[in-house]
């Protein structure tokens, strides 16, 4: 299988997402929706961002249920906020404006948040007959950063994807997931370069089970390492979950979903 990578689209896609958004936060206008009025995006942001850091879950809910009345849905709240949450928790925590112990807590509640909002489109697994495409995601053992492959696993059944979703993945666990269903991709959430020698052996892993099932790596990792297909054997590397979806072959049939803005689709924390 020809190996392909697209850092360097990944890294120009990431900076005109942040810059679009940055763009319409100001240009946005305030849309009537029935008789609620809808916020700009960046209004929005500040009152999740500020509910997170809040104790109880009062203030997140009643964020979150001003969007809905305003007909922004739960895929869109999960597609396109969630991950500028992160990177603004993550921007914190750099700068110094925020503690450990805060950033820790508002991330778990932002985790919890997408898997709560995810119910609302989750099909039955496993279910009889189910053609939908299958692919297998991991977080390799000892990653503790798994905020990016929730996100992920949520755009991918959202777009109608069969997802199995393995947390300390590693090469016992992976071959038996393997044997056990066929997937249309292995995709590995990779936040760190001190992972790559378990991605690799994980991408080795795969291969010998199945040849014909590309290993996809993501994750803020892809910022830090130019040569990652070639040190890990993985297919492709890329941040864009349409990108992922194509190279492996996967139909989409995405659900819609209500709202405007602008679709990140990176897989970063």
């Amino acid at each position: 299988m020809q190996r392909i990578q697209r850092l360097g689209h990944t890294q120009a896609h990431d900076e005109v997402s942040r810059v679009v958004l940055k763009a319409l936060s100001y240009v946005a206008p305030t849309l009537q929706q029935g008789e609620y009025v809808r916020k700009p995006l960046e209004s929005y942001l500040s009152q999740l961002f500020d509910a997170l850091l809040k104790p109880g879950l009062d203030g997140l809910n009643d964020v979150i249920s001003g969007m809905r009345k305003a007909h922004i849905g739960n895929a869109v709240i999960v597609d396109r906020y969630v991950p500028t949450l992160a990177d603004r928790l993550g921007d914190a925590w750099a700068e110094d404006t925020l503690d450990f112990a805060a950033v820790t807590i508002a991330t778990a509640r932002l985790q919890a948040l997408v898997k709560r909002l995810e119910l609302a489109w989750e099909a039955p697994e496993g279910a009889v007959g189910d053609i939908r495409p299958a692919c297998l995601v991991g977080v390799p053992l000892g990653v503790q950063h798994t905020l990016g492959s929730t996100i992920l696993v949520s755009q991918l059944r959202q777009k109608g994807v069969y997802v199995q979703f393995s947390l300390e993945l590693c090469c016992d666990s992976l071959r038996e997931e393997m044997r056990r269903q066929s997937f249309a991709a292995v995709m590995l959430s990779v936040s760190s370069k001190d992972h790559l020698d378990l991605a690799r052996s994980l991408v080795a892993c795969s291969h010998a089970e199945s040849r014909s099932t590309p290993v996809i790596i993501g994750g803020a990792v892809l910022e830090d390492v130019a040569d990652i297909l070639e040190y890990t054997g993985a297919d492709f590397a890329t941040s864009d979950v349409g990108e992922a979806m194509t190279f492996a072959g996967m139909a989409t049939t995405q659900i819609p979903i209500a709202g405007v803005g602008f679709a990140s689709g990176v897989i970063r924390r």
